[in-house]
């Protein structure tokens, strides 16, 4: 029966989903196909299981051709940082939007003590097929040092989604309400400044991870001393009695862990949104339709952190491409940083899509035409990445002055990737939507930002001009393309 209200819930976010679009709710022929296809939770899980898996495969050839068994098991654990980082994510995200469509509101009346636990059992089963994007690499493992070490090493695999889901679920618990009243804006910096903070604590794991698998001759006592700390620890499943030991104790901390927030999660849930009194004097300001439509959206996520997370999530991703551009030496290149700000920017439109949640049918109901809702949505998918991009441009202008040279390509790109971003979610959309984000789009605009801030980098190399103009050009058609 528990398995069951899993799946009607999914069923129902789904249904509530595909229902915001009014290209399918207005024909019902061709709604009934597209629930039949993506409202069973099984069919969902499996065929993401399967994609992942065949993604997967990039990650072997690294494994494969290392020969050292030693080092092969260092790569090996420096993949264990996706799992967990792409279940925080989704669980932060998905968990408010879930929420805010009034999903567990006929759960209330019942006598559950944990009913959270159907909204987290529902986000991790989401989450499961991302795990699945190990199996590969986990199979060379098996080949080189044995079945065993490979199914531990999945195992540790799983276990690395379920902590990112248990950390997910404590920022939302801990953070996801809305919160107002006189210190709101400082609130939210603090909010910000900590996810940030801890995403680059799971950089620093990793990058001192590939420190140690570049020197693991000299190295090899410190790697040994320091398999305590995940996702070091997966190097041990050529121990299987120590790896199993330490699976054995992170299992324990984090389940218990999870026990306690679900607890309080459904607290929170029963409870409603809070929200502080503020004695504050409304003020009225005029601003454009697209800027009016980006402040009410920023203003929703500064209030929820989840949602704060997935707009940040562009900006801690290119993390590890800051700290190794700042360690190449004074004559420092701020371009792969920006190059890297603005392929990335495409990632926070599902977190974007999802902020206006169970208000998306009020938002329909207002004289609001798609190209006012496009251009306000691309407003808010590049503005930390252009902030981001243009901060660390004129700072480490300090270090080398011909870097502000770049402040146009920091402004540009990431307006650039964001509209490509959303012409391929609203392909062939006509009115104001919520489109199905799925892998397949996200896909394609990876793909597609991918060749724009490919050839933005080439023709940089040769002639910064001409790489102004192909920016200035790209944006120009976009701009028009939404504004048709």
């Amino acid at each position: 029966m528990e398995w069951k209200i899993v799946e009607i819930l999914y069923r129902e976010m789904t249904y509530r989903r595909l229902k915001a679009n009014p290209q399918l709710s207005a024909d019902w022929k061709k709604f009934s196909k597209m629930f039949k296809r993506s409202g069973s939770l099984r069919r969902s899980v499996l065929s993401q299981s399967v994609a992942f898996t065949v993604f997967g495969l990039i990650l072997t050839p690294a494994l494969y051709s290392v020969k050292d068994p030693g080092g092969a098991l260092v790569i090996y654990s420096s993949y264990f940082m996706i799992p967990l980082l792409m279940a925080l994510y989704s669980t932060a995200v998905t968990s408010q939007y879930a929420v805010s469509l009034g999903l567990f509101e006929p759960l209330l009346s019942l006598p559950i003590d944990v009913g959270g636990k159907y909204l987290s059992v529902l986000l991790l089963v989401i989450e499961v097929p991302s795990v699945f994007f190990l199996l590969p690499p986990s199979v060379v493992i098996a080949v080189k040092l044995g079945s065993l070490a490979g199914a531990i090493g999945f195992a540790w695999a799983l276990l690395g989604a379920f902590m990112g889901h248990t950390l997910g679920l404590i920022i939302y618990e801990r953070f996801g309400k809305t919160s107002a009243g006189r210190f709101s804006g400082l609130k939210t910096l603090f909010k910000a400044l900590a996810i940030v903070i801890i995403m680059s604590l799971f950089y620093g794991l990793n990058y001192f991870q590939r420190y140690v698998a570049s020197h693991y001759e000299t190295l090899k006592g410190l790697v040994e001393r320091y398999s305590v700390a995940y996702p070091f620890s997966v190097a041990t499943v050529e121990k299987p009695s120590l790896s199993l030991g330490l699976f054995s104790l992170y299992g324990l901390a984090f389940v218990l862990t999870y026990y306690l927030t679900i607890k309080r999660l459904w607290a929170g849930i029963s409870e409603g949104t809070i929200s502080e009194s503020s004695k504050r004097p409304s003020r009225l300001f005029s601003h454009r339709p697209e800027v009016a439509l980006a402040l009410k959206d920023f203003k929703i996520a500064a209030r929820n952190t989840s949602l704060l997370t997935g707009l940040l999530m562009p900006v801690v991703v290119v993390i590890p491409s800051l700290l190794g551009a700042i360690g190449s030496g004074f004559n420092w290149s701020v371009m792969p940083v920006l190059l890297a700000l603005g392929w990335t920017s495409a990632i926070s439109v599902d977190a974007v899509l999802k902020i206006d949640g169970g208000a998306f049918e009020v938002l329909r109901t207002l004289p609001l035409e798609l190209r006012t809702f496009l251009r306000s949505k691309m407003l808010v998918m590049s503005a930390l990445p252009v902030l981001a991009g243009l901060s660390i441009t004129i700072g480490m202008s300090f270090r080398n002055f011909s870097n502000l040279f770049a402040l146009p390509v920091a402004l540009l790109l990431p307006l650039a990737t964001s509209g490509i971003t959303l012409s391929v979610f609203y392909w062939r959309i006509r009115e104001v939507a919520l489109p199905r984000t799925t892998w397949r789009k996200m896909g394609l605009s990876l793909f597609l930002n991918g060749a724009v801030v490919g050839v933005t980098g080439v023709v940089w190399f040769f002639m910064k001009s001409l790489s102004l103009i192909f920016l200035v050009a790209v944006v120009g058609f976009l701009l028009w393309k939404l504004s048709r």
